[in-house]
């Protein structure tokens, strides 16, 4: 499993717990770069957090930190988000 895979299983803890209790204010969520040592928080409210969810292959990270074979999708001064790209295998042509 990938570094941002395990912050990312984390994170829908964290949001899981914040759910269960009502929670209304903005929740500390994790940095789901690909620096294994990266701890740092970021903070969204769980509509945001959702909304970042409901894109499978959508990541998220602060300004300036990097999730690995991710396109940077959109960002603002707190919060960042990535989106993984995959090679697409074109048909080879052959003579």
């Amino acid at each position: 499993m990938q570094v941002e895979e395990v912050f990312r299983s984390a994170n829908d803890q964290i949001a899981e717990m914040a759910r269960k209790h009502g929670w209304r204010f903005s929740v500390p969520f994790l940095c789901e770069c690909s620096e294994r040592r990266c701890f740092t928080r970021v903070e969204l409210t769980l509509e945001e957090y959702e909304q970042v969810r409901s894109h499978p292959r959508r990541y998220l990270t602060l300004p300036g930190h990097e999730v690995e074979g991710a396109l940077l999708f959109e960002h603002n001064e707190r919060v960042a988000f990535a989106e993984k790209v995959y090679a697409r295998s074109w048909p080879t042509l052959c003579a």
